[in-house]
């Protein structure tokens, strides 16, 4: 009697890559316990330079943390001054600039700083190569991705999904690092029909929020962006991360965020609907960007 073995099409291969490889940075052990304790941090002397590779385990506005193997944590802190880049060009002797948002935990990178009064290392430059950025992208977003992955093709993976949503909702715990955040505000910006272009009233919207800022500190602003279930799935994703990418523009742009305090910008198509995709009411509630504002329970202490 033949037994047949479940497989896995190569387009969901291509996406538990990068959840297998956070499972590994991260060190997640194979039966999805708890997360391993990270190795020991390192206190950088004041004014001492140094230079590090490693893979960033999380962040918490404008700190870092970066793993070094098994053999050190470092805590990295950004500045308006810090460079960040990837290798561009043909022999990659050039440098392409990339802003904090393309910081995200599973991001293998070098930092270059000096130490500070606290011990942690002011970055002066961080480094590292498109495809790392890629695959850490690629974490932050797989598993809203894997899940839909998973529906699509039942009966090759079944015998896996649910081993594979106890890793996914492990990895996301460790990479969002949200106990360490109190919410302390939170917005919709909604959106017409196939636009992702911000209006007045829109705007509006953003400004008060901005406002209600006032003089908090260590917070951080996560922006999701979404669409209903109109059109193809595929362009249902680039909408909302189109859409995401818009409100982050207006912020930054016009409002003075600063580059640092935007985190995980990301586009999730068709996913976490509010409203039924079966009437006009609930389409128009799903077409929006959510917008929360988070304080460092350690920066209010």
């Amino acid at each position: 009697m033949n037994t047949r073995v479940p497989t896995v099409s190569a387009s969901v291969r291509s996406y538990l890559t990068p959840i297998l490889l956070a499972t590994l940075a991260f060190g997640l052990p194979a039966s999805a316990q708890e997360p391993q304790p990270l190795p020991p941090v390192v206190v950088h002397a004041e004014g001492q330079k140094a230079k590090i590779s490693g893979i960033l385990v999380d962040r918490q506005g404008d700190k870092l943390r970066v793993r070094e193997g098994d053999v050190a944590t470092h805590t990295v802190l950004l500045t308006d001054e810090t460079r960040i880049s990837t290798p561009s060009g043909l022999f990659k002797m050039s440098r392409k600039k990339r802003d904090t948002t393309a910081l995200l935990p599973g991001l293998m990178l070098q930092v270059e700083g000096r130490g500070s009064a606290d011990g942690t290392l002011i970055a002066d430059e961080i480094h590292f190569s498109t495809r790392s950025m890629k695959v850490a992208q690629q974490i932050n977003v797989g598993g809203e991705v894997v899940r839909a992955q998973v529906e699509a093709n039942k009966d090759s993976i079944e015998a896996i999904k649910t081993r594979l949503a106890d890793s996914i909702s492990h990895v996301n715990a460790r990479v969002t690092n949200l106990d360490k955040f109190e919410q302390k505000y939170y917005t919709t910006v909604n959106f017409p029909t196939d636009v992702y272009q911000l209006s007045a009233p829109q705007k509006s919207v953003l400004d008060d929020m901005v406002n209600r800022l006032g003089g908090m500190s260590g917070y951080v602003i996560e922006v999701r962006g979404y669409a209903d279930s109109e059109g193809t799935s595929p362009y249902n994703l680039q909408l909302s991360t189109k859409r995401a990418d818009a409100v982050v523009r207006y912020l930054i742009d016009e409002k003075g965020i600063p580059l640092r305090r935007i985190i995980n910008p990301t586009g999730f198509g068709e996913a976490n609907p509010v409203g039924s995709n079966q009437s006009l009411t609930g389409r128009a509630m799903n077409r929006r960007v959510s917008v929360r504002v988070m304080a460092s329970k350690g920066a209010q202490q």
